[in-house]
């Protein structure tokens, strides 16, 4: 029978990992869009670490990131109101969430096993050197190593990160604009890692009078060593969180010098319809859907913009084969003469009689209604777009929802718009749906000379839900990253403009961003940064911390004696 200390020590087993899992959750919308509780949330589970197996910490991580995944992920049961199926939906959610937390407890297994290594029977002073190592190395190597993994493996879901957390904190995520998103995540980790071991040396003292235990005087090159574990990642932080406000400050200097000589300013109008979505076609709610958008498009055509940007698949049908839907949108062209771009379906004949290709793409038409260029949505939505192995099994096509599966792009698609008002053309750089949490993908479609980004999304599936705030969450990573200025424009919300340094200006309505109608118009400066990250990527931080974790799953070391 399990009593007292015993019993108590094993709550505390499950206990610590999952408050900590419920305290990051607490630093992602709908809890928080300011991300303060993300600098203490792990500390729990990094006690935890510090102290048990590669096998329990493993168990510790998967809890931990269990809980943090049901509660961010809270967005899924919104699909149900749009005839999704409700027994698939849930499962969907489980799935999703038990498959992202395996992440969280592979961590905690590969952290565990280092800090064994770090409990000796008496204090010495190299343990005291891996101890650093490990708060200021080891721990966010191994936690932006898997970030990047999850992000990558199996077409992967590179949905908050831990960086993305603080996408409201300006000077910090500037940070990105060297190594990534994960160079905000590798920051966060230093702060939880520098007071985990800030506890440790301010209770660790009581609980093994406690347990009468013995404490052992430390050698004063070892006091030095576990006081530089709190310290030294505090100064690094600070030294960041410095940098990146005088980077923010420098960037609003050349903003308002831009927008005075007004000449790379362009003057972009989003609109949001706020259209309903349905899996099968409709008539009416097609009919509903232009008349908005004609609406909307018409009201913004008054604030005479260079160009106006619909939202994803935003035209009743197909383009460009389709003549009555290239008849609706040519009556909704401007008559200022700015250029429409909108996402669309594709559709493709191909060599094969009867047999076509299915695009989720963008198109750019000009005022009369001739079209400029296209992009092909190349990161396809398993299970949405696509059904995995449908083109080994063409049948499991028709379970797409869409009743077709789409084919991928294959090119950043860079769309060139040219103006007589402005003295150098405008290149766009266009996304579709999700396609702004992939970092890489954003870095390739700036390396191959995009002047702006341009996402078109359609959130409306997860209307009333938390999706497009944690969304739009992630857009801001990309803009600072590629040194872009970042358009969205959204069906439901969230649509905004994002600067190179991750600053929000976005369409509200008494205080709300999303489930309304209406356009956002802005002039946009067009000053690319080009950041450091766009030559190195992910090199520098993400992909070594991938290696290292793989190398500590491989290489097994014989743990140093402990009492």
């Amino acid at each position: 029978m399990i009593i007292g200390k015993d019993r108590f020590r094993i709550m505390s087993r499950w206990v610590w990992p999952i408050l900590s899992g419920a305290l990051l959750a607490g630093a992602f919308p709908p809890f928080s869009e300011t991300g303060e509780t993300a600098w203490f949330a792990l500390v729990p589970l990094f006690w935890q670490l510090r102290r048990v197996s590669p096998r329990e910490g493993f168990k510790a991580g998967f809890f931990s990131g269990l809980t943090f995944w049901v509660l961010t992920l809270c967005w899924f049961p919104a699909i149900i109101k749009n005839n999704g199926p409700w027994a698939l939906v849930l499962l969907g959610w489980a799935g999703l969430a038990a498959w992202c937390a395996l992440f969280f407890g592979a961590f905690g297994a590969l952290s565990a096993r280092v800090w064994t290594w770090t409990r000796p029977a008496t204090p010495r002073f190299a343990c005291g050197v891996l101890r650093l190592t490990a708060v200021l190395v080891i721990d966010p190597l191994l936690w932006v190593g898997l970030e990047w993994v999850r992000g990558w493996l199996f077409s992967g879901f590179a949905w908050n990160f831990l960086g993305v957390s603080q996408a409201g904190n300006l000077p910090i995520i500037q940070v990105a604009s060297l190594a990534g998103v994960y160079g905000v995540s590798l920051l966060v980790v230093w702060g939880n890692g520098a007071l985990t071991s800030l506890a440790e040396r301010m209770f660790s003292p009581i609980i093994r009078r406690l347990r009468n235990q013995p404490i052992f005087p430390q050698p004063f090159p070892l006091r030095i060593a576990n006081s530089l574990e709190s310290f030294l990642p505090f100064i690094l932080i600070l030294a960041a969180w410095g940098w990146g406000g005088t980077r923010v400050n420098r960037w609003r200097k050349e903003e308002a010098k831009v927008l005075d000589r007004d000449e790379r300013a362009w003057r972009i109008t989003l609109i949001q319809p706020n259209a309903p979505c349905v899996f099968e076609a409709n008539q009416e709610l097609a009919r509903v859907r232009f008349d908005g958008l004609r609406e909307q498009t018409r009201l913004a055509d008054m604030t005479k913009p260079d160009l106006i940007v619909w939202p994803e698949t935003a035209t009743p049908g197909y383009l460009p084969g389709n003549e009555v839907t290239l008849g609706y949108v040519r009556s909704c062209l401007s008559e200022g003469g700015a250029s429409l771009l909108t996402g669309t379906v594709e559709v493709e004949r191909t060599e094969v009689p009867g047999v076509m290709r299915v695009y989720n793409a963008a198109w750019l038409l000009n005022a009369q209604g001739e079209r400029l260029g296209r992009y092909r949505k190349r990161h396809l939505v398993p299970f949405g777009e696509y059904i995995p192995f449908d083109k080994a099994i063409p049948i499991l096509q028709k379970l797409a929802p869409t009743g077709e599966s789409c084919t991928p792009g294959t090119d950043p698609g860079i769309i060139t718009l040219a103006n007589p008002a402005h003295s150098a053309p405008l290149q766009i750089g266009p996304i579709i749906c999700f396609e702004d949490t992939i970092p890489a993908l954003c870095r390739e479609t700036a390396r191959a000379g995009a002047d702006l980004l341009a996402l078109m999304t359609n959130d409306a599936w997860f209307n009333h839900s938390c999706e497009p705030l944690q969304h739009r969450q992630q857009a801001v990573f990309r803009a600072v990253e590629t040194g872009l200025p970042l358009v969205r424009a959204a069906n439901s919300g969230i649509s905004c403009f994002i600067s190179p340094v991750g600053k929000i200006r976005q369409l509200e309505n008494e205080g709300c961003a999303t489930d309304f109608d209406g356009f956002l118009s802005l002039k946009i400066p067009v000053l690319p940064l080009s950041p450091p990250y766009l030559r190195w990527g992910d090199a520098i931080l993400a992909i070594p911390g991938a290696l290292l974790a793989l190398g500590l799953a491989l290489v097994r070391r014989r743990r140093i004696q402990t009492p």
